[in-house]
């Protein structure tokens, strides 16, 4: 049984929490924190505990590689779909903290609130989610007493201080500071395609714990090849245009499906063609990254 005192909670992916939560029925009588950051520390969730003891505060583990804007907004949208309502997350990945770039709240039209740097963060839940209404943080009223000299830390002075003020019910949506445009700067993705039998996508992740190679190509234009369950794929992957990994693998459903150690191409969880080594580091092994000049060629062999 879950305790009814306040507690800081650690999850490997924080969905696992939320369900738990849900379960026991807490969830309802108060918005939890959700915090993602690229730096580790009990500072942001103490910050939160001194606006209210009453919080659930959760922080998202592993940490945000440094600096890394679109792994924060690909870790938003991978977590932000299992949260009820009224959940406020914060994400602190932040670059350009103290410059011109907005600090705000979003709000998505399922009615969570999202409290980051306007620097791309919040592309993927603001095109998957939904906006409602964007307001920038009035640091006037929502910083931590006592900072107004303070420029390099924004995620402790401003952005949990303000999202713990939300969730306790301090301050409503309006009270955050004035409403903005409806829109947030986007991060600018190339989109998958199908040519000529073959499905190419961006490599948009290789550095989480287990490895695993994930493109942008997703289910729906993937399954334009006519690809079976059990088919071999013929699977390229350029690095700035040179071939760095060729092979043939098993098209299959889940990791079980080929034997340890083996070679697997299959559906992520987020909807997304992703290769992998059951039980292995396929990106290690391969010596894989991501980004604009990673991409990933598929074609049935």
């Amino acid at each position: 049984m879950i305790s009814p005192s306040p507690r800081l909670f650690r999850f490997g992916a924080a969905w696992g929490a939320a369900l738990l939560l849900l379960a026991a029925g807490r969830l309802a009588a108060r918005n939890a924190v959700v915090i993602q950051a690229d730096f580790g520390g009990a500072v942001m969730p103490g910050v939160c505990y001194s606006v209210s003891r009453e919080l659930d505060i959760f922080t998202v583990q592993p940490l945000i590689p440094l600096y890394d804007i679109d792994a924060a907004a690909r870790n938003l949208i991978y977590t932000a779909p299992v949260w009820p309502a009224g959940t406020v997350f914060v994400s602190v990945v932040d670059p350009g903290v103290g410059t011109k770039r907005k600090s705000v709240v979003l709000k998505t039209r399922n009615g969570q609130y999202f409290v980051s740097p306007d620097n791309g963060t919040l592309s993927l839940v603001a095109e998957q989610l939904g906006i409602e209404a964007v307001r920038e943080i009035d640091e006037k009223v929502n910083r931590r007493p006592g900072t107004e000299w303070s420029h390099t830390f924004h995620g402790r002075d401003v952005y949990s201080y303000t999202a713990a003020r939300l969730a306790a019910g301090v301050i409503t949506f309006e009270q955050v500071g004035p409403l903005l445009e409806p829109k947030v700067v986007k991060l600018e993705y190339p989109p998958a395609t199908v040519e000529h039998g073959v499905a190419t996508g961006m490599i948009y992740t290789s550095k989480g714990l287990l490895g695993n190679t994930a493109s942008l190509i997703d289910r729906q234009t993937f399954l334009k090849l006519g690809l079976k369950e059990g088919d071999e794929v013929a699977v390229t992957i350029r690095h700035a245009g040179q071939v760095a990994f060729e092979k043939t693998i098993p098209y299959v459903r889940t990791f079980g499906e080929v034997p340890i150690g083996q070679l697997l191409l299959f559906i992520n969880s987020s909807g997304y063609v992703a290769l992998a080594i059951n039980q292995g580091n396929f990106a290690e092994t391969y010596n894989i990254d991501s980004g604009k000049d990673w991409l990933l060629s598929v074609r049935k062999q």
